[in-house]
């Protein structure tokens, strides 16, 4: 049974993977460096009390995507405050949403092919997002299909990802049926 994200598509990616900082969330987990977090009255807070939001889509597609029983959900974060980006996706609760976590300090190339060799899911069944127009580059060139979401992630391009891949998936199915 498919979600509103995946309604109507036949070719679904196998894989859908995410930048953390600044498109789940709107900043860099940098900012919160020397910072303790806590749940309070069901809202993380920082050290100063402060409400650490996400983008106001992301729990949302997180969870329409781990529905999705034959699409894996990764998050793939260069950041160097690797214990601040797992401590608040815990707190969320999204490290039951993905299936892998490549959260350190090095390039999209590392954390793509870690997560293909975790996987055996190649660069082309994936589906990238991230802020950072470097990031996407990198992963276009393996192949992936990569969108640059300068402002956070919504469910329009979520959606509209979808669609797009499963166009070209469409595409790719047919050409390899012609050849044959």
């Amino acid at each position: 049974m498919s979600n509103g994200l995946f309604s109507g598509v036949a070719l679904k990616p196998r894989m859908i993977v995410f930048d953390l900082d600044c498109t789940l969330w709107p900043f860099d987990c940098d900012v919160y460096q020397g910072h303790e977090f806590r749940k309070k009255n069901g809202v993380i807070v920082d050290s100063d009390g402060a409400e650490v939001l996400v983008c106001n889509d992301s729990s949302f597609i997180l969870n329409s995507i781990k529905d999705e029983k034959d699409v894996l959900l990764a998050c793939a974060s260069r950041t160097f405050t690797t214990d601040i980006a797992r401590q608040l996706v815990r707190l969320r609760g999204w490290h039951h949403l993905f299936d892998f976590m490549e959260i350190y300090p090095s390039c999209k190339v590392k954390h793509f092919t870690t997560l293909s060799q975790k996987t055996g899911v190649p660069f082309h069944e994936m589906i990238f997002f991230d802020d950072l127009s470097w990031n996407i580059q990198d992963a276009r060139q393996l192949g992936i299909h990569a969108y640059l979401v300068p402002n956070g992630i919504t469910v329009p391009i979520v959606r509209r990802a979808i669609r797009e891949y499963e166009r070209f998936a469409s595409e790719r199915r047919n050409l390899q049926t012609s050849l044959a």
